[in-house]
């Protein structure tokens, strides 16, 4: 794990045993009675005590699950921060959980998500209207769309999650895999091998976008040029769409039939996504780092998951921590993954992936997640922290080395 100097804690937090003692109520003991007070006890600038779920189902339950026994046991009221959830047409025919464990909803259009969910012009307008101070858009549908956290920040409401600018740096296969070259992260062989930007790319250090013409760079246009790639890097390679996610945009090719054959499929699948071509790692494990950072530059790795276990790429059994790989390269893994973190001045929770060959001790960047995902939970059990929760208090305008259970998981006094 790592964090800057300013940070009270020390570098040698990995593998800490933490004991947390859940009957206590801390709140009562700093005299916290409301989140003004909070924020203020514990270093914020910024108070939320009304957010706004633009998501439903499992995500908008836990949401709410997590912060409400965050809220008890720190401020001695579960209900202290207020929920309002968006609610389909779909969703009141299934009487759905959430809906009644919200503390106020809104109908919003149903069918497909660019209608409800995923409509960040209709998550804002509702945020205003309502008003809240912050939103939470946990995980699929509009949690990794940069235009949400802009669209909130110019209405001077909170996002819950990264700032655009690093889910435009990192949300992006392309961009984040250019990102990883320039910090030193190993890639597999791909389009844009070697590629990094340059000093004059960054402001004060940071990387807030990576510039089209480098960006491009990085892509194949057609499949004439895919083919050209494909037998530089060498056969069998992974076709991929920048924009694919959770199975699609992507394609096995191990000869140039195959190759012009499975491009095309890529092209329909995610239409208008920029294509790369990647080497195929073979007999690789997925290993995963859970990154946790703040709006100070303190970056920190809460251990991680092996997600090898997938059909059609997608992750059927997460397992934590990541035991497959040896100690001392797992922690590089982590390493990395703080300063990838750093580099676009990340915040909140995100996920770096890796794939990892056992055979050779070798790991291998594949992407950044900027948005808490779906396995989170498995995190929570081995490092005993609260995500939501950290989310929210990160979204205060807490520094890291401020939040308890980070605090803990240092061996510091909470």
């Amino acid at each position: 794990m790592s964090t800057s100097e300013d940070s009270d804690l020390s570098e040698d937090g990995i593998g800490i045993h933490m004991k947390i003692d859940r009957n206590s109520n801390p709140g009562k003991e700093f005299n916290v009675v409301t989140p003004a007070e909070f924020v203020r006890r514990f270093g914020g600038t910024r108070v939320i005590e009304k957010v706004l779920i633009a998501n439903n189902g499992i995500a908008a339950v836990k949401c709410m699950r997590s912060i409400r026994r965050w809220a008890y046991e720190m401020i001695g009221d579960e209900k202290a921060i207020k929920f309002v959830t968006m609610v389909t047409p779909e969703d009141l025919r299934a009487n759905a959980e959430f809906i009644k464990m919200a503390d106020h909803y809104v109908p919003v259009p149903g069918g497909t998500n660019n209608h409800n969910y995923a409509n960040v012009e209709l998550i804002l307008d509702i945020a205003k209207r309502l008003p809240v101070q912050a939103v939470w858009a946990g995980w699929g549908h509009a949690s990794e769309n940069p235009k949400l956290p802009e669209l909130l920040a110019k209405n001077d409401i909170t996002f819950i999650g990264p700032p655009e600018s690093a889910m435009w740096a990192l949300g992006d296969k392309i961009a984040s895999s250019i990102v990883a070259q320039t910090v030193g992260i190993p890639t597999l062989p791909w389009s844009g091998s070697g590629i990094q930007l340059r000093d004059s790319d960054l402001e004060n250090g940071i990387v807030v976008t990576v510039p089209e013409h480098i960006y491009r760079k990085g892509c194949v246009q057609d499949s004439n040029e895919g083919l050209k790639s494909a037998r530089t890097i060498g056969y069998p390679v992974m076709i991929k769409a920048s924009e694919g996610g959770g199975g699609k945009g992507i394609r096995k090719a191990s000869n140039d039939d195959e190759f012009t054959n499975f491009f095309r499929q890529v092209q329909i699948e995610v239409p208008s996504s920029p294509i790369f071509v990647m080497k195929v790692a073979e007999n690789a494990r997925h290993l995963e780092v859970q990154l946790l950072a703040d709006e100070y530059g303190n970056a920190v790795s809460l251990f991680g998951r092996d997600c090898s276990v997938q059909r059609r790429h997608q992750k059927i059994i997460e397992e934590a921590p990541a035991t497959v790989s040896k100690s001392d390269t797992f922690r590089r893994m982590e390493e990395d993954a703080v300063k990838i973190a750093k580099m676009v001045g990340y915040v909140s929770a995100g996920t770096v992936e890796y794939l990892y060959n056992a055979d050779e001790d070798t790991y291998y960047f594949l992407e950044l997640n900027p948005r808490l995902q779906v396995e989170h939970p498995c995190t929570e059990y081995i490092a005993d922290i609260n995500l939501p929760a950290a989310q929210l208090q990160v979204a205060m305008g807490l520094p890291l080395h401020r939040i308890k259970e980070i605090r803990v998981l240092y061996g510091k006094s909470a």
